[in-house]
Formats: structure tokens, C-alpha cells, sequence
């Protein structure tokens, strides 16, 4: 048996960053109905994973920050399924060292992650 990887599991959907304002940041992510990680997440009925959501708001505040560690998951909260049929758009405030994710599909909320980050030392 092969050794597995986080690579194994990772969606290969880009996430596209616009740095909007200082403590601001808006990202969208189309990712492909066809990527291995649906398979099998409800066998019939796909859907993409909850840790690939988390993903996308962590990626988005790596692209802006990527001096920043994440430190901790405080909070991730998934509101409505996604299938993976439309463009996510994620929204992310900063305040102090904690960064507020908020995705949707069509102006719908589909999941709330709020991460605390440090600065690598």
C-alpha cells in the first residue's frame, strides 16, 4: 500500500484573489464537478467535502498573506451542501489575527469559517 498525502485529497481548483482592501479579501473558486474529491462523498449524490471549503478561505489569506501561519480552526460552520455546479465566492475580513470567511454560491451563504493566524518566527 502507497503512503497517502495531503496532495491526495487537495482539490486542484485554483482560487482566484483579489486584495480589495487592507483588512479585506474576495477570492473565487470554480471547482471542476469532475474532481476526484467528489467521488464517493455521498455515492450518488456528490458533494464537495467540507475541508475543501476550509481550504479555499485558507488558500485566499495565504495569497494575500503568506507570511501568516494558521494557528487555529476557532470556528467552521457549513450552512448548505455544494455539488459543485457553481462558482464559490469567498469573502474574508480581518480583524486583529483573526480572519472571517463567509462562502457562497449566487449570493447564498454556504459555509462560515472564522481562523486565527500568527506571523511565522
Amino acid at each position: 500500500m502507497n503512503a497517502l498525502t495531503t496532495a491526495d485529497y487537495a482539490t486542484a481548483a485554483p482560487v482566484d484573489v483579489e486584495h480589495v482592501a487592507p483588512d479585506t479579501v474576495v477570492a473565487r473558486v470554480r471547482p471542476d464537478p469532475d474532481d476526484p474529491v467528489f467521488a464517493g462523498h455521498y455515492p450518488g449524490f456528490p458533494l464537495l467535502p467540507g475541508v475543501h471549503i476550509f481550504e479555499f478561505v485558507h488558500r485566499a489569506v495565504r495569497a494575500v498573506a503568506p507570511e501568516l501561519v494558521l494557528d487555529e480552526i476557532v470556528s467552521c460552520r457549513f450552512l448548505l451542501p455544494f455539488r459543485g455546479e457553481d462558482e464559490l465566492v469567498v469573502t474574508i475580513h480581518r480583524t486583529d489575527e483573526l480572519w472571517r470567511g463567509e462562502v457562497a454560491v449566487a449570493a447564498v451563504p454556504v459555509a462560515e469559517v472564522l481562523l486565527r493566524y500568527r506571523s511565522e518566527e
